[in-house]
Parts: structure tokens; C-alpha cells; sequence
């Protein structure tokens, strides 16, 4: 990959960043945040343009592997199953890039099925898997997955007339987001089949 100047410079601001961090013999927790916003900003920027990058090459193999290439989308049964290879943000955590990276990816997955739910009430049964014991699954942020089928035109309207959502917190050594999203009609059905 030739790294233009918008990635070099991307590169360089967090080269710096994690200098001043390791440079710094303790950090308030505001700090740490602040870094770890940094991070994520810079993620999301390099993610962008590798993205960019991907589109432009000739061949498969050229392309760079990420985060982004393992998010899964398929239907079966009318169930639209995702997977998303991350855990939802916490709500302390929304102002940063994983929101917008989440919902556009899972817009993209799924532009494949636009309009497959556009008539019809939705159920959304959200898994989420984190490798840590006793979490608060209420302190998820899941906004992304509803606005992302919107966009994707999934979903025609995320109002209480038209989506209603069960979100299950699961252990993981392997975090990650389990999306199922079915006609209202098949809740009952759907919950004693798939919410084990």
C-alpha cells in the first residue's frame, strides 16, 4: 500500500499522541478518555482510507484485510441475520467514531435486502458477547444497528409503531454483536426458536 499524505499525517498525530501518553507519568481519567477518543478517531480515519484503497486496487490479494471485511450479513428462514465483529458502545462512549463506523458498516452489509422489512413491523433480538463477567447490558448503546437499517432502507422507521427490540448480554472470549431481525408476526416463534 502507497501511504498518501492523508494517512501519513493521520499516522504522525498518533505516533504523537501515544508519545505524550507514554512520555507521561500518570494520566487523570479524563486524560486516558481523551487519548482513547484519539484512538478511535484515528482508527476510524485510517479504516476510511484503506477502504479507499481497497476500491482502487485490481486484484483480490492486493487488498488489505480489516475489522470492516468481518462484518456478515445473510437471510434465512425471513430471518436477516448480522454479525458484527465488535461490541455496542457504552453510552459514556457514544461521541466517539465507533458509533458511525458500526452503523455504516451495517448499513453496507445489508443495502443487499433494502426493502425487505419496508411493510411490515420489525423485530430486532439483539446478542451482544463481551469478555467481561457481570456487565450491564442497559449500558449498551444500540441506536446504530436500527439507524443503519434505515439507511440501508432494511427497515422503513424505527418508531414504536413500526420496530420493537430484545437486547440479551452473553460472556465471550470472543467479542462480537449478534443481530437478528425478523416481521413482528414471528416474535413469539422467534423467541422460543433463537433466544437461548
Amino acid at each position: 500500500m502507497i501511504i498518501n499524505e492523508k494517512m501519513k499525517k493521520e499516522l504522525i498525530n498518533l505516533q504523537e499522541n501515544i508519545e505524550i501518553v507514554l512520555k507521561n507519568e500518570s494520566l487523570t481519567n479524563l486524560q486516558m478518555e481523551s487519548f482513547l477518543r484519539t484512538i478511535e478517531k484515528s482508527r476510524y480515519n485510517i479504516l476510511t482510507e484503506i477502504k479507499i484503497y481497497n476500491k482502487t486496487v485490481e486484484f483480490e490479494y492486493e487488498k488489505i484485510k480489516n475489522i470492516d471485511n468481518e462484518y456478515k450479513a445473510e437471510l434465512t428462514e425471513n430471518i436477516l441475520k448480522i454479525y458484527v465483529p465488535e461490541v455496542m458502545p457504552s453510552y459514556k462512549n457514544i461521541k466517539t467514531h465507533t458509533y458511525k463506523r458500526i452503523l455504516l458498516n451495517i448499513a453496507e452489509i445489508t443495502k443487499q435486502f433494502e426493502g425487505l422489512f419496508a411493510d411490515s413491523e420489525v423485530f430486532i433480538y439483539i446478542k451482544i458477547f463481551d469478555k467481561i463477567l457481570g456487565w450491564d447490558v442497559d449500558n449498551k448503546y444500540i441506536k446504530p444497528i436500527s439507524d443503519a437499517l434505515i439507511l440501508s432502507k432494511v427497515i422503513k422507521d424505527d418508531n414504536m409503531t413500526k420496530m420493537s427490540y430484545c437486547v440479551k448480554g452473553e460472556f465471550s472470549d470472543v467479542p462480537h454483536t449478534e443481530i437478528y431481525v425478523t416481521n413482528n408476526k414471528n416474535m413469539n416463534e422467534f423467541l422460543s426458536k433463537y433466544s437461548f
